[in-house]
């Protein structure tokens, strides 16, 4: 696995010239999830999938993860930082851009935040999969990011509801796994553990997490575990390295 902003620019030359010719980005998000979880969740969750994916892809540069994501639905609770859609898009685009003028052939972006899929499936469509002569190539499935996690859940007897789609079970469980320090779990209560439809997924964009949460929790953290946490990461890699791996 190769960091790229460890190395020095001849070495980041050299890399490319010696057949780098791929790099992954992350992008997360600074946003409230609930009183148990920080505001860093989905950028430290981000940031750790895309070191396990790089670990499994030989050759590729791993770039630094975007902390700020589209993060509107989440203004009203306090701390949530968030960019206006367009400014995503241009920074993830400018991004693209810039190692594709380096020689980078192709650029993978993973997301650790459901509400970035929108904006990374939008760009990638404006653009055709290309920026400049730099294919692009986002992971954008928000439903498969999702199903990913709950099956994990569903294995282990948990329902979708309380697997949850922000703060519940599967995202309590993977922070367990890799920073419980930062995990309240004396806090965790549940909040949202509706269906989570399409119907649903229209109103928390339009209206905001704390119509459907006061906590601004869509599920039920109380069954995460880290052991479980660990197999929700491997579900979510095993998922992107092949994805990835298969537009290589």
């Amino acid at each position: 696995m190769t960091l790229l902003q460890n190395l020095t620019w001849p070495e980041v030359r050299a890399a490319v010239d010696a057949g780098s010719s791929s790099a992954l980005i992350a992008v997360g998000a600074i946003e409230q999830h609930g009183p148990h979880l920080p505001l860093a969740t989905d950028t430290l969750i981000a940031t750790e999938v895309a070191r396990r994916v790089a670990e499994r892809m030989p050759g590729l540069l791993l770039g630094p993860t975007l902390p700020i994501g589209v993060s509107t639905h989440h203004l009203s609770f306090p701390g949530t930082l968030s960019v206006a859609e367009q400014t995503f898009r241009d920074q993830v685009a400018s991004c693209v851009a810039s190692l594709g003028a380096h020689g980078v052939e192709r650029v993978f972006v993973l997301s650790g935040h459901g509400g970035n899929f929108g904006p990374l499936a939008r760009l990638a469509a404006e653009v055709d999969g290309r920026i400049g002569a730099t294919e692009f190539i986002p992971f954008s499935d928000l439903g498969a990011f999702i199903d990913v996690f709950q099956s994990v859940s569903a294995a282990d007897g948990i329902s979708p509801e309380a697997s949850g789609a922000h703060a519940g079970e599967w995202e309590t469980s993977v922070m367990l796994a890799i920073h419980p320090q930062l995990v309240r779990m004396d806090l965790a209560e549940a909040g949202f553990v509706g269906v989570f439809d399409d119907a649903t997924a229209e109103r928390l964009f339009a209206e905001g997490t704390a119509s459907l949460a006061a906590n601004g929790v869509l599920g039920d953290p109380a069954s995460a575990t880290a052991e479980r946490g660990e197999r929700h990461l491997a579900a979510w890699v095993d998922t992107l390295v092949a994805y990835f791996s298969e537009r290589s």
